[in-house]
């Protein structure tokens, strides 16, 4: 930002969704604001305090930006799942069986509380939680990671105005947005942002 000059959507916008414990499920609050630097609005976290988390209120589009400004680019849906899989059929880097403390998801039956089992109820410093077999840090949970390219079940024109989000998110939950593994994938608009949503680069 510092070298380009570069504004963000949430940051041209204003503001930008949040959530959090207390809200209902799929609750997403509107917060002037919100935007990369304070991803819960401005009584809410310092980005800048938080140097090992990974950033967030970032779209699609920015995400981009940033890829391309820094010599990169956003993996597509097949080589995030090769690379997250990391050799395994399951559906998660450790087994077939969903563990709680080995990535950072919703604890808890609903948004209203969570019971920490993970140690986090927002986003967690990267490496907090034991890497895949090769290596690679918080393929599940934590944050959504944009990627490249078209679910084969979604048509071409809507996929013009969103983009895919693996892996879930620390927001993700059994019974809300169960997409915290390697199987599935969210999508979202391009142009919007989230206190969930981040993204990986790739270098070629």
């Amino acid at each position: 930002m510092a070298a380009t000059g570069y504004k963000t959507f949430a940051e041209k916008n204003g503001w930008s969704l949040v959530g959090g414990e207390g809200r209902a499920e799929w609750e997403w609050k509107h917060m002037d604001g919100a935007n990369w630097r304070r991803p819960f609005g401005p009584d809410g976290p310092d980005a800048a305090k938080l140097p090992d988390h990974p950033v967030t209120q970032i779209s699609g589009d920015d995400a981009r930006a940033y890829c391309k400004w820094i010599g990169g680019r956003l993996p597509n849906i097949n080589e995030w799942e090769t690379a997250a899989r990391a050799g395994v059929k399951t559906p998660f880097p450790w087994g077939a069986k969903f563990d709680p403390k080995k990535a950072n998801t919703w604890n808890g039956t609903n948004h209203r509380k969570n019971t920490r089992e993970d140690g986090f109820i927002l986003t967690a410093p990267v490496r907090s939680y034991p890497p895949n077999a090769w290596g690679i840090y918080d393929v599940v949970g934590n944050v959504f990671e944009y990627c490249e390219g078209k679910p084969p079940w979604i048509g071409a024109t809507e996929m013009k105005r969103k983009i895919c989000g693996r892996g879930g998110s620390w927001w993700c939950s059994p019974h809300s947005c169960d997409f915290h593994n390697l199987l599935d994938m969210g999508r979202m608009f391009k142009s919007a942002s989230l206190p969930n949503q981040g993204f990986r680069v790739v270098f070629d």
